[in-house]
């Protein structure tokens, strides 16, 4: 990548990193406005929900876009990470089918793999569900990582559909992190394949 595109790229990751934690944040901080009227325990729920999802997704965001772990991840642990990310939704529930056939999965395979997890949950603007496996490595550029969506008016991005189908350079956000997950596909030697089937989106690196 040219230096204007990684500088470019940096921006859109910052930009995405703070859409998603504005949701959870701002409610907090409304809910604390409400505590100056006095306290009660709906208003402190609605704190501790907020500040819960706020975290839920920084650790996500955090193991996905930042640098990987050199140590593997165990499977339940990933899958745990995934879970709270996607409980956390703004906009409708995204329930999680995941599974491993692997006892141990690596730094860089598991951040890819939570970035298609990214675009994935993009790919569900109402909720649904997100199926994950990380399954044997297939070789000829195949890590056996399979990601599934299905939900109502589910879709890829405009954006990560420039990036993933037109090889176009990011143009906001979301192609900015698809762009990402292909970058990381690429470094390992593995190809991201869409299988866009009219009952799902289905995502193969």
């Amino acid at each position: 990548m040219s230096d204007i595109l990684d500088t470019k790229l940096s921006e859109l990751l910052c930009a995405r990193l703070c859409h998603d934690l504005a949701s959870p944040l701002g409610a907090a901080a409304a809910g604390l406005e409400l505590l100056e009227d006095g306290s009660d325990p709906e208003t402190l729920g609605l704190i501790s929900a907020s500040m819960g999802a706020a975290t839920a997704r920084l650790k996500f965001l955090r193991a996905a876009l930042g640098p990987a772990n050199d140590m593997p991840h165990p499977p339940k642990s990933l899958g745990d990470l995934i879970r709270a990310y996607l409980s956390g939704a703004a906009t409708g529930g995204v329930a999680l089918d995941w599974s491993s056939e692997r006892p141990d999965i690596d730094g860089e395979t598991a951040r890819l793999l939570l970035n298609l997890v990214l675009i994935a949950r993009d790919a569900l603007p109402r909720g649904g569900r997100i199926a994950a496996r990380c399954g044997p490595p297939m070789g000829d550029g195949d890590a056996g990582l399979r990601i599934a969506a299905t939900g109502e008016s589910m879709g890829l991005s405009a954006e990560a559909r420039l990036v993933l189908i037109d090889g176009a350079p990011p143009s906001g956000p979301r192609g900015a992190q698809a762009w990402f997950a292909l970058h990381l596909a690429r470094a390992k030697g593995l190809k991201i394949r869409l299988d866009p089937r009219a009952e799902e989106i289905s995502i193969m690196a």
